[in-house]
């Protein structure tokens, strides 16, 4: 229930001039002023801005500063803000990273003030209508009706809502259609079986050295493939293995029934990914010493490219000529499908001195009709169930907004950093040569050692 109170205030320039003359003050602002600092990271800064302006019209005693910072960058900028007590009040976190930043953090509360100061000119005097609204803001229940389901999952810890999202990301498959075109291939695939097919034919060598000159996919590393950790999680997902649970690393642990003397399935796994950069397998396609997967797509030397929806935008920036196209993740199962999710946390510094107004802010962002504009501005999925219809209609989201009810996050720990450095660790070791009889044991190996530093992050 909004619970509303209003108040008139009248100001008169002639009565105010008089007052003047006789050593008065003019009555004092309505609302006291306040500053809001909100830093964000991949969110869209002109999108945001315009949505800031709007709010803030209705609301003149606030001052809203948006900075934007790269991704690398943030968490020590953050840190040492706080240690001068100078630090935001708002904060884009990464979903992955919400574990890392929670101590800093303040839940959500139950409700906000939200004081709105209207004021109407007149011939004589201007009327100041102040509007004094309790807000209630979403229960745990609310939370996980209206937002998709990894939403419940990543904001919620210890019973709390330690933020909420502006737009929810997933993976899809983005490619050229022009050199699909050129190697006589008429659609994209429509499964893994037909992808490897596909780049097979696309793949290109020089003949004299042997080096890739053109590139089927980017698949099988780690550090030069943005997202490496999040395709190896959807792969390790569709094959109906565990990942990552909420305290530690799964993928290294053998099923009962795995037969001795042959490759576990997460080694499966494993070796379908990686087979990509093996030279020795016919679906080689890629390798550590190519540029990062995203340039290569740009500059046209790459077929299929393993991106965001975010991304979509860098691209045609990019390169505006380029001829491509995007499709929904691969599935192994059309009747289970996988996606992984990345996307950011609005969320409420503790050291905050103005919390009501930030989680206002975040509210209005996020959860009103100012949402529905951000996305429709920025051209990104949405993370609330009501909108997704909509979106699927729209052939640039529908690959996106198609799997936004079966993504999940992979990643709850304190250090997503750590945890992905060990996981593109173990891509490059899992490509070394061994020699046969060795292989099972040193593959093994390799994923306990992998699975022993992300559990060292958590």
């Amino acid at each position: 229930m909004l619970n509303v109170k209003k108040m008139l205030v009248v100001f008169s320039g002639l009565s105010l001039l008089l007052l003047g003359g006789f050593g008065c003050k003019p009555p004092a602002q309505p609302v006291p002023a306040a500053t809001l600092e909100y830093w964000i990271v991949s969110e869209d800064l002109p999108a945001l801005q315009t949505l800031v302006a709007g709010y803030k019209a209705d609301r003149p005693y606030l001052t809203i500063n948006i900075q934007q910072f790269r991704e690398n960058e943030i968490y020590d900028r953050l840190l040492e803000a706080l240690a001068e007590d100078r630090g935001p009040d708002i904060v884009s976190v990464g979903v992955k990273s919400i574990g890392q930043y929670q101590s800093k953090l303040q839940p959500m509360p139950d409700s906000v003030k939200d004081t709105l100061v209207r004021v109407t000119k007149g011939q004589l005097s201007d009327t100041v209508e102040v509007i004094n609204n309790n807000h209630a803001l979403l229960t745990l229940d609310q939370l996980g009706k209206q937002y998709v389901q990894t939403v419940a999952a990543d904001a919620v810890r210890d019973g709390k809502i330690y933020g909420l999202p502006l737009s929810l990301d997933v993976m899809a498959i983005y490619y050229n259609k022009d050199l699909l075109d050129r190697a006589g291939i008429p659609e994209p695939p429509k499964n893994w079986q037909d992808f490897q097919a596909d780049v097979k034919i696309l793949s290109k060598f020089d003949k004299a050295t042997g080096r890739i000159i053109q590139a089927g996919a980017a698949l099988g590393t780690g550090s030069n493939i943005p997202g490496s950790s999040d395709i190896l999680a959807i792969l390790f997902a569709q094959s109906n293995l565990p990942f990552t649970n909420s305290t530690q690393a799964l993928f290294n642990i053998t099923p009962r029934n795995t037969q001795g003397g042959a490759e576990t399935p997460g080694g499966q796994v494993m070796n379908f990914y990686t087979d990509f950069a093996n030279p020795a397998r016919d679906t080689y396609s890629w390798n550590e010493q190519m540029t990062n997967a995203l340039d290569s797509f740009v500059n046209g030397q790459l077929a299929f490219f393993f991106g965001y929806n975010f991304q979509r935008q860098i691209i045609k920036d990019r390169a505006p000529g380029l001829n491509f196209d995007i499709i929904p993740m691969l599935q192994l199962s059309d009747d289970h499908p996988i996606n992984t999710a990345n996307y950011s946390l609005q969320s409420v510094l503790a050291k905050s001195k103005h919390g009501n107004e930030a989680w206002a802010l975040i509210d209005y962002l996020s959860h009103s009709a100012a949402n529905k504009e951000y996305l429709k501005i920025t051209g990104r999925p949405t993370a609330l169930r009501m909108y997704i219809a909509d979106q699927k209609k729209i052939p640039e989201l529908a690959p996106f907004a198609s799997q936004l009810l079966t993504a999940e996050n992979w990643y709850r720990g304190k250090d997503y950093i750590g945890a992905n450095k060990a996981i593109q660790d173990m891509f490059h070791e899992w490509l070394q040569p061994v020699s046969d009889d060795k292989i099972l044991q040193y593959h093994k190996d390799v994923l306990d050692r992998a699975a022993g530093k992300v559990n060292q992050t958590y």
